[in-house]
């Protein structure tokens, strides 16, 4: 076969594959999708809504202005003629700063001095200090920018479209469920006591807490939206560390291609305007391997160091960077065995190693010292976990239904056609990607000789790995948990869309270009006011894609729709718990049906979910009601707030909390909306 009839062979199975991609995975928008959420009208409230964005902005640039001076000085002592270019020390220097700013936090936290006015003046402190050295490594920074090809302009708009997309949904009140839960209210509640503080009611209050540390920082100066602006930065990085790495690993393809791939990723693009964590994971662990990459090339031992200190940033952020230690310490080891004998190899893995764990340690040694299981809740059937009111086998197998309902079974014939069904049936992961990965990265796989082959065949090894940990029963088929593998898999769909484009040249005239304009639709459907063309598993009101940006809050941003009521449209509770902590004493304590809202609530709760109100909830049947009372008695319960559409599954019905005969004997209605009623324990009948 001629080498013009092989590039038209793979051109013509690129152009096929497309076809069956993209017929597969769109389907026809059934109603009318408004890209602009919210009222239309007057932006009465830009007051409001200024102060508020203006604020946040300011709080999230002075706490990446202090970490880039924390990071800066650390480099300047200790890696001094590292970095190579500036965009590499950006980005290195600002991971270093945000860890090492991080720890510090922690560290005032284990004084009792984690305090809003000591937390805002450490971060505005450090902040003054960069603004007299920042502007000159800022603008070598930017210079180092070049102005992109011609044939690049097109994925630049895509780029500049999606972070503009982020930056409108960023500015808008946090409404997601679990940075309401605890990405936010656990720092907020740290910075109220000054100290760390253990909810062992609630699980996730021994999660590694590295990034939220930070958004302790943030919140400090600028409140939660300041937090979700300071995780927005992450999506940027992330594209900076994604070019860097297609640069190092694949000359002959376009970093902006790489760049886009990851800004444009729906779930990602999601994941950059709440107040969230796996994007600052994604960037981490992206970071930790460009370090490998660098350290493969260069031979300077300087970047294991640099790489381990970021690895543990990403373990203290969570629990999934252990997956990724483990896959990039094997391939080290692998790396290292080709150039050096076997115990300078595992010399090498070790320290590596051992430097991440120590850096991540103090996260893990809390869990251990709290619950007896340094990774809880995770390996509850190694560890267990004390004392048992925090954790418990029905908990475990709780927890365990929820995440096994994501995605479908883990059969022979599933797990073959994985990346399908997670590209085509989203929904059923929580969330997409969208098509072009499942498009591009099989073509990398034909690249040519002259590319650096074998490192860019262990990046996909590598990615390869951590999938296949993210498909195996220990693991959840959630979308979020492979998103810090995104970074590599765009290094190998620029990879791939660089081999299509030169087969294309090689076999029609502008063919290159075709692919080129062909890449470009289908990142601009990635966008927000086309996610509705995405919906292919939906039907009516099942089915829907969950983790996504779909209408753009432009109006609570501008100022048209006022901060409460959009609060009160979107988090269903809200309203409720704007009554509980206005009308009700400080001394209440509330049992809530209600989740992902905490960062609303002032009063003390206690989940329906959890151990110690088992007894008063899902422990005690219809007919025990004395025994529920007792329960909410000795659990300090002033008051219930029940979620309406339990009543109308019969879920609540089924247990003494929630018959008829409890509210007729000791339960007072003091507050009812549409979704919510909240009733006040009255021991006794009435």
């Amino acid at each position: 076969m001629t080498p013009r009839m092989r590039s038209a062979a793979l051109c013509t199975v690129w152009v096929t594959w497309t076809a069956v991609v993209v017929t597969h995975y769109f389907t026809l928008p059934d109603d009318r999708f408004l890209p602009l959420e919210g009222p239309i009208g007057f932006p009465q409230f830009w007051r409001e809504a200024a102060g508020r964005g203006v604020l946040a902005i300011a709080a999230a640039a002075g706490s990446v202005l202090a970490a880039w001076t924390l990071g800066q000085r650390l480099s300047k002592w200790f890696l001094n003629g590292l970095f190579t270019e500036s965009r590499e020390a950006l980005v290195f220097q600002l991971a270093i700063g945000f860890t090492s700013l991080s720890y510090a936090l922690f560290a005032l936290a284990c004084v009792g001095l984690y305090r809003r006015p000591v937390v805002g003046g450490i971060v505005m402190l450090l902040a003054a200090v960069g603004c007299v050295s920042a502007p000159r490594p800022l603008m070598r920074a930017l210079r180092s920018f070049s102005i992109p090809q011609r044939a690049d302009v097109a994925f630049v708009v895509c780029v500049s479209a999606a972070v503009a997309c982020g930056l409108i949904a960023v500015l808008a009140p946090e409404t997601e469920y679990d940075a309401l839960w605890y990405h936010l209210y656990l720092p907020v509640r740290w910075l109220a006591a000054g100290r760390p503080v253990d909810l062992i009611e609630d699980y996730i209050s021994l999660y590694p807490l590295a990034w939220e540390m930070l958004y302790g920082g943030a919140m400090a100066l600028g409140g939660p939206v300041a937090a979700k602006a300071l995780h927005f930065v992450c999506l940027p990085l992330v594209a900076v560390t994604t070019s860097l790495l297609t640069t190092q690993l694949f000359p002959r393809a376009s970093p902006w291609v790489a760049a886009a791939l990851v800004v444009t990723a729906p779930t990602i693009l999601w994941e950059s305007t709440t107040a969230y964590v796996d994007l600052a994971l994604a960037w981490y662990l992206a970071l930790a391997v460009y370090a490998l990459v660098r350290y493969d090339t260069s031979q300077d031992r300087r970047w294991i160091v640099v790489g381990a200190v970021v690895m543990g940033m990403a373990l203290g952020i969570k629990h999934l960077g252990l997956v990724a230690l483990a896959i990039t310490s094997i391939i080290l080891a692998f790396r290292e065995t080709r150039i050096a004998t076997s115990r300078d190899a595992a010399r090498t893995v070790i320290v590596f190693a051992a430097i991440a764990l120590a850096i991540a340690s103090p996260w893990y040694v809390r869990a251990y010292v709290a619950s007896g299981n340094p990774v809880f809740p995770e390996m509850y059937s190694v560890f267990g976990a004390t004392p048992e009111t925090r954790w418990s086998p029905d908990a475990e197998r709780s927890l365990r239904r929820f995440k096994d309902h994501f995605g479908r079974s883990r059969t022979a014939a599933h797990l073959a056609t994985l990346p399908w069904h997670v590209t085509i049936h989203g929904a059923s992961y929580g969330g997409t990607f969208g098509p072009l990965f499942l498009i591009l990265v099989p073509a990398a796989a034909s690249w040519r000789r002259r590319t650096r082959a074998p490192a860019g065949w262990v990046l996909l090894a590598g990615a390869a790995a951590y999938i296949a940990v993210w498909a195996s029963p220990i693991s959840s088929f959630q979308l979020r948990f492979l998103v810090p593998v995104v970074p590599l898999l765009a290094v190998a769909g620029a990879q791939g869309a660089a081999r299509i484009g030169e087969v294309a040249d090689a076999t029609l005239r502008h063919g290159g270009a075709a692919v080129g304009a062909v890449i470009v639709v289908l990142l601009v459907m990635n966008l927000p006011p086309a996610i509705e063309w995405h919906e292919r598993d939906r039907v009516g009101w099942s089915g829907w894609l969950t983790h996504v940006v779909r209408g753009l809050p432009v109006a609570v941003v501008v100022g048209v729709e006022k901060e409460d009521a959009y609060l009160a449209r979107v988090v269903p509770s809200y309203r409720a718990w704007r009554f509980i902590d206005t009308m009700l004493p400080r001394s209440s304590r509330v049992l809530s049906f209600s989740g992902g809202d905490n960062l609303y609530s002032d009063r003390s709760r206690i989940s329906s979910d959890a151990i110690v109100a088992h007894e008063a909830t899902w422990g005690t049947e219809a007919g025990e009601e004395r025994v529920a009372v007792r329960a909410l008695t000795q659990l300090g319960i002033t008051h219930v707030l029940f979620d309406k559409r339990q009543f109308e599954t019969g879920s609540v019905r089924t247990i003494a909390v929630g018959t008829a005969q409890m509210q007729r004997c000791c339960l007072a209605l003091v507050y009812e909306d549409d979704r919510f009623s909240l009733y006040e324990i009255r021991p006794g009948p009435r």
